[in-house]
Formats: structure tokens, sequence, C-alpha cells
């Protein structure tokens, strides 16, 4: 009879595809997004709840393409649940990555460089790091995954992400949403430099947060 293998080897295996299942669902948003920015938003949402995408989804709110609750409904699983599991992934699979990269998908998953640097920035700066790693213009998962390297506390680290996750959303949403009468209003040049302010706050809060 052959020997049941240890619980945490079938808890890895769980979070690994897990992972890569959201990783799936991601790039497939890419090319399905053709087909359903218009008529299906919710389900985009659902597939890539990144900020451009949140940022759309605010503007087809406006625009009466969606309503606010279907984007808030559709986003919340992965919006949040995406991070939290590379937090689990980090926590579980961080001594692994200790000297070097994991092999295959899970390196994918876990970028060892990016994140051994956002992990010293969350070591040094702690809840801060967690909380406006949101609104930097990086892969929220990053900053999920890193945490969970070095092993913040999954308390600490669930209240500031779900309150700085609940601000970029809001403002993400908001931002779309003021997208169409302000085009209306002022003009897509001042339209266009309104988005290009954001992303170079966004950016700047990136590189703030990671500097050692």
């Amino acid at each position: 009879m052959a020997a049941a293998k240890p619980r945490d080897s079938r808890y890895h295996r769980i979070l690994a595809v897990l992972g890569a299942a959201r990783v799936v669902m991601q790039l497939a948003a890419i090319p399905l997004a053709p087909f359903l920015y218009r008529k299906h938003v919710g389900v985009l949402v659902f597939l890539r709840p990144t900020k451009e995408v949140l940022l759309f989804a605010g503007y087809a709110i406006e625009n009466g393409d969606v309503s606010w609750y279907v984007v808030v409904i559709c986003a919340i699983p992965v919006y949040f649940g995406g991070v939290w599991l590379s937090y689990a992934l980090g926590y579980e699979y961080g001594p692994k990555m200790t000297r070097k990269a994991l092999p295959g998908l899970l390196g994918r998953l876990l970028p060892r460089k990016r994140i051994q640097k956002v992990r010293k920035a969350i070591e040094k700066n702690g809840a801060r790091v967690v909380f406006l790693g949101r609104l930097a213009a990086m892969p929220s998962s990053l900053i999920g995954a890193a945490a969970g390297v070095a092993r913040f506390d999954v308390k600490r680290f669930l209240t500031n992400d779900a309150a700085g996750g609940s601000l970029a959303f809001a403002l993400m949403v908001g931002l779309g949403y003021g997208l169409d009468e302000a085009y209306e209003n002022a003009g897509p040049w001042l339209t266009g430099f309104g988005i290009a302010a954001f992303g170079a706050g966004a950016f700047f809060v990136g590189r703030t947060i990671t500097k050692e």
C-alpha cells in the first residue's frame, strides 16, 4: 500500500494550481477583451481586475453599459482573493527562494529578484508598503507574495491590503467614471493629462515604497 502524501504537499499543490488558474484567467482576458468590453464588462472585470480594466469599468458605468454593483461583485473574488493567494504562495514557498529561483511555473508566479526587492521594503516599512502597494504602478500580487515571503503578520496584511485595495478600487473606478464627462467638458488633451498624471503618481508611489 502506497504511503499517503504529506498534508503540506497537497496544500502546496492546491496553491500552485490556483496560482496557475489565476495566470490563465489574466492571459485569457487579453484576446477576449475586444469581445467583452461592450456587453460583458463584468466578465472582463472578473477575469482581469487590474487598474486599467477598473478604469474602463468606471467609464462603462457612467456610460450605462454596466451597473456599479455588477463591477463590485465581479471584481471582489480575484481583486482581493488573487492577492491573498499570492501572499499564501509567498508564505509557503518563501523558504525555498532563499538562495535560488523556483523552477517552472512557480518561478513565474514568484519571481525571486522582484520579490526580494519588495520584501526588503516590507521588512523596513511594514504596513505602509502593503497599503500603498495597491496604489503603486506594480502588480498587487507582487506585494502580496513579498509580504508572504517576509512572514508579514497575516491579520495585518489582510487589514492593510483590504484598506489599500478598497481605496485603489474607488479611485480607479471613480476616475474612469469621470472620464466621459471630462472628455466632453475639457476635451481629450486635458483628460489625457489627468490620466497621465495619475499614472505618474502611481509610478512615484511604487518607486518610493521600494526605495531602500
